[in-house]
């Protein structure tokens, strides 16, 4: 497809962006949007260069959207993921994101950098029309074809034989060309990368001179980059926020299920990180009916007992609730915490919760999955307040939840001793993923069960650290297993069930949070924390792209 540009003027020609008297490697400003939707800021090498010192000239940028007069409030953030700025409220996903800051000069040269974003997953809502009064801009469109096609604008003209370089999401030059003519250059879909792209743009005007701040310069030197997000049908998945409202309140380690059409969630932790007591738990069940979509709200159906660390699954129309651990103690108070053995189950209709036999010990920081009519307990521990030391089980159970008279069989023992982990039932099997070890700290290892021949084998590990374990969400959806972990990445069983496959990257990695399917191609993720951003409320959307493969 061809830009919908109104051109006026004269085509201005520029230097190439090679031509600029600048290091081969260098820094810049750059621009994007976290996983909370929060605009975020950050100078460095690339995308994926986040952490570099953050000069003062950068940290003084106003950050608006191309539809907003007032710029955003923002506040500087030093963290292990970011230094940088970052807008203190979510931002609308309409509007480019934009700011200009003069760096100052540089041999000689007045530098001032142009930085955009264009907030929208989709590339229906980026704007087509130039920005009114912009010194130096990109208006970026999809392709027919799958590919973008840049337009490069200075002073609202067309800047033909501009350098324009793609850059992938971790920094990597992916692609460059030179604009024509019309200010145009276009990258097809190969040259894309699935999630965030950037393109820069270079041109100094040698005729200009002047004085900025009483320092005389002979030159001055622009560079603009732009980001966007991708997605390709034939390599990964997309990442956007969900077309649902947010959750009602801030949880981790809570219980998460999707039931005829609706998104529950109980119980969680809801107070400050490594804080626990009753006050800072949800007895809550919450219910929001998916088909609403954004216009939905969130009902609570009705108050339980306060748990965290526990399981909720989906059967036969309804929810199935189990064990968890209570904080008994008070706000300041020494952490009382017991892990509990009560099993429930919540019917819709009637809107009431009826007991279930018992776990056979206290259990909490466990998982769950329902494969067939059986629902397996798996990991996890039994914290007690007649006891300083927590015990770790390698005890694993089943409930034959079609037969009313049924009680919980013993199977065969774990081979470890883990909690904090995800549980999900996927080709007849139960994959036991990543968690803590009892002595040996995070962990990336899987174990796989076969309710078959009650026995244990080795899956294959997650890549990355240990860390990326712990704290994981999983789930089985369109015959593939996906599992998302601590730094962001989602996987997907792959190789006929010999190794994991990177589908996404979440902007902000998350532990202690849930990932359920909505349909065959569709996964929502929700709630969890970062240790630098805080908890999330927002609710996300990740669609498997098509090369996916079921293990």
């Amino acid at each position: 497809m061809s830009s919908p540009l109104v051109r006026i003027g004269s085509v201005l020609p520029a230097i190439l962006l090679g031509c600029l008297p600048f290091p081969a490697v260098a820094h810049f400003p750059w621009m994007s949007t976290d996983d909370g939707g929060h605009a975020i800021l950050w100078f460095g090498e690339g995308l994926g260069d986040r952490n570099y010192h953050m000069p003062d000239a950068i940290a003084a940028a106003e950050i608006r959207q191309s539809d907003a007069k007032q710029p955003l409030a923002t506040k500087p953030i030093e963290s292990e993921d970011l230094i940088g700025l970052r807008s203190v409220d979510a931002i609308e996903r309409s509007g480019e994101l934009v700011t200009t800051v003069t760096y100052g000069l540089y041999h000689g040269s007045k530098l001032t950098y142009h930085v955009e974003h264009l907030p929208g997953s989709s590339p229906a809502d980026w704007p087509t029309q130039p920005r009114a009064g912009a010194a130096l801009q990109t208006v970026i469109v999809p392709t027919n074809e799958g590919g973008v096609q840049v337009s490069v604008l200075k002073e609202g003209n067309p800047l033909a034989a501009a350098g324009v370089k793609l850059f992938d999401s971790e920094g990597n030059e992916s692609s460059s060309g030179e604009t024509d003519a019309q200010g145009q250059v276009t990258f097809d879909a190969a040259k894309l990368h699935a999630g965030l792209n950037g393109v820069m743009v270079g041109f100094t005007d040698k005729q200009a001179s002047g004085t900025y701040k009483d320092e005389p310069y002979s030159s001055t030197s622009d560079y603009l980059t732009a980001t966007f997000f991708a997605a390709k049908s034939n390599e990964s998945s997309v990442v956007r926020k969900a077309d649902l409202p947010g959750l009602p309140e801030e949880l981790t380690s809570f219980g998460a299920a999707i039931l005829d059409g609706k998104l529950y969630a109980y119980g969680g932790h809801t107070g400050n990180a490594h804080s626990y007591s009753t006050a800072e738990q949800s007895g809550r069940l919450w219910a929001l009916d998916l088909a609403a979509g954004e216009d939905g709200r969130w009902e609570k159906v009705l108050e339980g007992p306060k748990l965290q660390g526990l399981a909720l699954v989906a059967h036969a129309g309804k929810l199935i609730r189990i064990g968890g651990f209570t904080a008994v103690n008070d706000v300041g108070e020494e952490h009382d915490l017991r892990s509990q053995t009560s099993v429930a189950a919540f019917d819709p209709s009637s809107g009431t919760w009826s007991d279930l036999p018992s776990l056979p010990e206290p259990r909490s920081s466990f998982d769950a999955a329902v494969l067939d009519d059986r629902v397996y307990v798996f990991g996890g521990w039994k914290l007690a307040s007649d006891s300083d030391e927590s015990h770790w089980h390698t005890s694993a159970w089943s409930l034959d939840l079609s037969d009313p008279a049924s009680d919980w069989q013993s199977l065969a023992p774990m081979p470890v001793q883990r909690r904090a982990l995800a549980v999900a039932a996927h080709d007849q099997k139960l994959f036991l993923i990543g968690g803590m070890n009892a002595d040996g700290g995070p962990t990336t290892e899987v174990l796989i069960y076969d309710p078959a021949n009650d026995s244990w084998a080795p899956g294959p590990s997650l890549p990355g650290e240990g860390m990326a374990g712990f704290g994981s969400a999983a789930f089985a959806t369109g015959g593939a297993l996906y599992v998302s972990v601590y730094d962001g990445h989602i996987f997907v069983l792959a190789d006929e069930g010999q190794s994991w496959k990177t589908v996404a990257k979440l902007e902000s990695g998350r532990f202690f949070h849930r990932m359920l399917p909505v349909s065959d191609d569709e996964l929502i993720i929700l709630g969890g924390a970062n240790m630098q951003v805080g908890k999330f409320t927002e609710i996300l959307t990740v669609n498997p792209g098509g090369d996916r493969e079921a293990g």
